[in-house]
């Protein structure tokens, strides 16, 4: 959806991004090609003809972070259709909620790779750099407020600046409240029997388990747990993503053909709800 979004010309914010799909005008190369009469003031497009050139470039080579700094944060999330193939879905465990505490287990999954990394047998700042390398895009659940801030604290030489699709804020914009095992369920997402019960504090436990009494199927219930966290985001950015495109950010994909998009008042979210899709966890 990057290409059509709007809001990367600074003051137009959502209320004149929708005014301007309205008018017919659904991408940049429609804003580019026309004179948006009635659409946008005549400085207001010459100034965004000028910062869309430079983001169309940006795009077409693939320079996803450049391309995050031309927008607001809140809105990166519109970039992971361009760049979901060079994503990298990140979830770490801790043996406490501080940003000091030790990080016991990290897993990186990227489309067709996922590696996990474990506090004194192979995680490593170099590690987890190798893990990352080549990624565009950030995809994690609540990892804004805690994941990349403990990571940041306990690996600095690794870099995580890159565009961040959070889900935690990206679901709330859908009206779900709760944690991302709630977001699973009402998804249809399953996991495997064995680590079907595991929540953020029997990790913890776990971890503990395997550091005081070297129990080995502590730590493989604890690394498949984490695996499944980070496994699963691949699905829910999917699922998440596409509610967004139609329901936040009120876009309807159409051809300027069947003319603008009626207007009318957006729907407030009502929840997630159930959906048809199932993922069960396996190593």
């Amino acid at each position: 959806m990057i290409e059509h979004t709007f809001q990367i010309i600074p003051s137009v914010g959502a209320k004149k991004e929708m005014s301007i799909w309205e008018s017919g005008i659904l991408s940049w190369d429609d804003f580019l090609s026309g004179n948006c009469a009635g659409c946008v003031r005549p400085a207001l497009k010459e100034k965004g003809d000028g910062i869309l050139s430079q983001a169309s470039e940006l795009l077409d080579e693939g320079e996803a972070l450049a391309l995050a700094d031309m927008m607001p944060k809140r809105e990166h999330w519109r970039m992971y259709d361009r760049f979901k193939q060079d994503a990298a879905y990140l979830d770490i465990e801790t043996d406490g909620l501080s940003r000091d505490a030790l990080v016991t287990v990290v897993t990186v999954h990227r489309p067709g790779c996922t590696t996990t990394l474990t506090e004194g047998i192979d995680l490593t700042g170099p590690a987890l750099s190798e893990a990352l390398e080549g990624a565009k895009m950030l995809v994690t659940y609540n990892g804004s407020c805690f994941d990349v801030p403990v990571l940041r604290n306990s690996y600095p030489e690794v870099d995580f600046d890159l565009p961040h699709f959070d889900l935690r804020f990206a679901a709330k914009k859908l009206g779900h409240t709760g944690g991302l095992k709630p977001l699973e369920i009402e998804m249809g997402i399953t996991r495997a029997e064995e680590i079907e019960g595991v929540d953020g504090l029997m990790a913890v436990r776990l971890w503990k388990h395997w550091v005081k009494n070297g129990d080995r199927d502590a730590l493989e219930i604890l690394t498949e747990y984490n695996r499944a966290d980070t496994v699963n985001l691949e699905t829910i950015a999917g699922i998440i993503y596409g509610r967004l495109v139609t329901e936040h950010a009120g876009y309807r994909w159409r051809s300027q053909a069947h003319g603008p998009r009626p207007k009318g008042r957006r729907q407030r979210p009502q929840g997630l709800g159930k959906h048809p899709h199932r993922l069960a966890y396996r190593r």
